[in-house]
């Protein structure tokens, strides 16, 4: 068993995702998680909107050494 993080997302207060986005990098799994969030795929130094009604966030999991990543 080895440690991963499961990116958890909800679209009004509703899990739309599975137990198979995982990730090995808990960074890599918050880069998606406010990418998600906030519709937006880089940081801007400009103010942008957050989209409404979606959470993001990454919680860790233990998972067998043989599951697919998304990192």
């Amino acid at each position: 068993m080895i440690l991963a993080f499961l990116l958890v997302v909800l679209v009004n207060n509703e899990i739309v995702t599975d137990d198979d986005m995982l990730f090995r990098d808990v960074y890599r799994c918050n880069f998606f998680a406010w990418a998600v969030e906030s519709g937006r795929w880089r940081p801007e130094r400009y103010y942008y909107r957050r989209q409404d009604n979606i959470t993001a966030y990454c919680i860790p999991r233990r998972v067998r050494d043989n599951v697919k990543f998304y990192d």
